[in-house]
């Protein structure tokens, strides 16, 4: 890889101009099908949409629909900053009018990313190869598909992380200050950041500006201390301790308590495990390493589950039969793995040619993600290492190729096809998956006040979620202005009903889970097909089979088996 960092590092405007033309036309090919609409709002999105509507009506950083308007503690504020000024500007908190502003903001800032990833490509790489990291970045449904559909952290996230590596390679004042801003803004929009204020003041240490390392690591420290002392402001309080139901500040009531809480239990949709031990904690950490390569080519290409549509399309355009699904699974899982080895070992390449910025960044953000208690979220922890993931894999390929071709004739033709044959297998497998999706745009309907059904498209809105938009509509038209519902998506409710909105507890006994949502009290409960995490599955079926004399169906989405249960008697 030392004559592409060398090369990487030097003007080449002609190819530069046509593969930036080329990024454009990615970016736009990418978003042609998906300019309309509210962005999606599922799982943390609605999250942050709530805690953005709450500051933009000046309570403060709270959970709007929980009962009593609780303090939150889980999430860094500036994501919701984001909403919250979108909503002020805006004038109305409405999901259709800002939803549909915030899904503009990510188009634009997902094109300044993919342009960043270029030029973060191009530090260390010649035009051509910088290129296709950008391409493979931006084809991913995990790291740039999803995200950028979706109202999560992650583009922000990235873009920051990004501008930050490419402010810190330049060793200049401007340089410095603005790579520490950037720095603190991406701890502000999640707790992952800590690994850039860490890289920031490494810096530092490298370059033996020991006084300077001091002053950074002070001012490192104000965006840590002032998130944390309001954590520890709110969680001494009383009303944090007595709650306003029995569960509202549980272990598993994941949105309403600290990251450390929450990743406390052997596994959180589970807590009938109990709480981690130190035997736990260190097999999870091992558990975590061994999945790593594999979550790391997943995020990077494409999901283990795409290769058997894959194989389908192949069988439908040449009408070859296509392997048994277990052994497709098996080998692109193998795959996987091969593609985040190859990272691992292109990250040690760089490392050993000087460039340890970007290696320390990647090793430090794997090292955290490998003590949460979350491998379902992996995909999300990895999204913004994508273009550092096919940085390093490029590298290790070419660095393989060049030892390959000084071996001789067959060496140079082996040589070449190592760093020819791989990507591009990899980028028309994305081809093939982002198409798909691109395509087939999910439905998603919005109701307006008077009742009417809009109906809009996105990346990811399974029926199941869909079903979700029938029964939350019955709430809103049926439902008393005080009453409560209880679902695994409590903020999505909020949002849909105009209602208080409670997670269903998560106690394995049916009885505790019935006594519980007495306490809240919850008048609806809306047991749903989303699948994982199984909430309404395993916690509130259960209360209804216990208890069907308290609970009435009122309403099941048609076609589906959404329900909707109403609380007899109340």
């Amino acid at each position: 890889m030392q004559d592409n960092v060398t090369r990487g590092a030097r003007p080449d405007g002609g190819r530069d101009s046509v593969a930036i033309v080329a990024v454009l036309l990615l970016w736009l090919a990418l978003w042609a099908s998906r300019l309309h609409g509210p962005i999606n709002l599922r799982w943390d999105a609605s999250t942050y949409y709530v805690l953005g509507t709450a500051l933009a009506q000046g309570k403060g950083y709270r959970l709007l629909n929980e009962p009593g308007e609780i303090e939150a503690v889980q999430y860094p504020p500036l994501l919701p900053a984001l909403v919250a000024a979108h909503e002020r500007a805006l004038g109305t908190s409405d999901v259709l009018v800002v939803g549909s502003r915030l899904r503009l903001t990510y188009f634009i800032l997902s094109g300044i990313y993919l342009l960043a990833v270029y030029a973060l490509g191009r530090t260390v790489l010649p035009p051509s190869h910088a290129l296709i990291a950008t391409t493979g970045t931006g084809l991913s449904f995990y790291s740039f598909l999803h995200p950028s559909d979706t109202l999560y952290a992650e583009i922000p996230f990235a873009l920051t992380t990004a501008l930050f590596l490419l402010c810190l390679r330049r060793d200049r004042p401007g340089g410095r200050v603005g790579a520490g801003l950037l720095a603190a803004i991406a701890y502000l929009l999640r707790t992952a950041g800590l690994a850039l204020l860490a890289v920031w003041v490494a810096d530092c240490l490298a370059r033996r500006r020991y006084r300077e390392a001091v002053v950074r690591a002070a001012i490192a420290a104000l965006p840590v201390l002032a998130w944390q002392t309001h954590v520890a402001r709110v969680t001494s309080e009383p009303a944090y301790r007595m709650p306003q139901y029995p569960y509202q500040r549980a272990a598993y009531n994941y949105a309403n308590v600290t990251y450390g809480e929450n990743a406390s239990l052997v596994s959180p949709f589970h807590p009938e495990l109990g709480r981690t031990s130190p035997a736990d904690f260190v097999a999870r950490v091992g558990r975590n390493v061994l999945a790593l390569p594999g979550s790391i080519g997943e995020s990077a290409w494409i999901a283990v589950g795409s290769a058997p549509y894959l194989f389908d399309k192949v069988r439908s355009a040449t009408g070859w039969r296509p392997p048994p699904r277990e052994p497709v699974l098996a080998v692109t899982g193998i795959c996987l793995a091969a593609i985040g080895v190859g990272a691992m070992i292109g990250a040690l390449v760089l490392l050993r040619q000087g460039e340890w910025r970007f290696p320390l960044f990647y090793g430090l953000t794997l090292a955290m993600i490998c003590l949460t208690p979350w491998p379902e979220q992996f995909w999300r922890y990895l999204a913004p290492l994508t273009p550092l993931s096919y940085v390093f894999l490029i590298g290790a390929l070419l660095a393989t190729a060049r030892w390959l071709a000084a071996r001789g004739p067959v060496g140079r033709t082996a040589g070449a096809s190592l760093a020819v044959a791989p990507l591009a297998a990899m980028l028309l497998a994305q081809v093939v998956i982002a198409a798909s999706f691109l395509r087939g745009l999910q439905p998603v309907s919005y109701f307006g006040a008077d009742g009417r059904e809009r109906q809009e498209r996105l990346l990811t809105y399974e029926p199941p979620w869909h079903a979700l938009d029938h029964a939350f509509e019955y709430i809103r038209r049926e439902a008393a202005r005080d009453d409560i519902v209880a679902t695994t998506v409590p903020h999505l409710a909020y949002l849909r009903t105009d209602r208080r909105a409670v997670l269903i507890p998560l106690e394995p006994s049916a009885d505790t889970a019935a006594r519980y949502l007495d306490a809240v009290p919850a008048r609806y409960l809306v047991l749903d097909e989303l699948g994982v995490p199984g909430i309404a599955e395993r916690y509130g079926a259960p209360v209804v089979a216990r208890v069907p004399e308290s609970w009435r169906l009122v309403y099941t989405t048609p076609g589906t088996a959404t329900r909707v249960y109403q609380r007899v008697g109340r």
